[in-house]
């Protein structure tokens, strides 16, 4: 899929729980917060350390953990799954 693909899926799931699996094997769960040109932040759905959002606003993460676009390659909507 291409970067333009990926990015317009993501506008569409944006504010929803989503499970994005990547190239390199990595899947990320969580409510997709924000996407610009370059990466889709998720807000992970865990209690441990990362999912603190409090971790990821002292490091410029405020919209959560960014996933760079060129490296997703599904993003799921969990919707009632979640």
């Amino acid at each position: 899929m291409s970067n333009a693909s990926i990015y317009s899926q993501c506008c569409r799931l944006l504010n929803q729980p989503v499970e994005i699996r990547c190239h390199n094997g990595s899947v990320h769960r969580g409510v997709l917060t924000h996407v610009d040109d370059r990466y889709a932040y998720v807000q992970p759905q865990s209690s441990g350390l990362s999912g603190n959002p409090g971790l990821f606003l002292w490091r410029d993460y405020g919209w959560g953990y960014p996933v760079a676009l060129a490296s997703i390659a599904v993003i799921l909507a969990l919707g009632l799954f979640w």
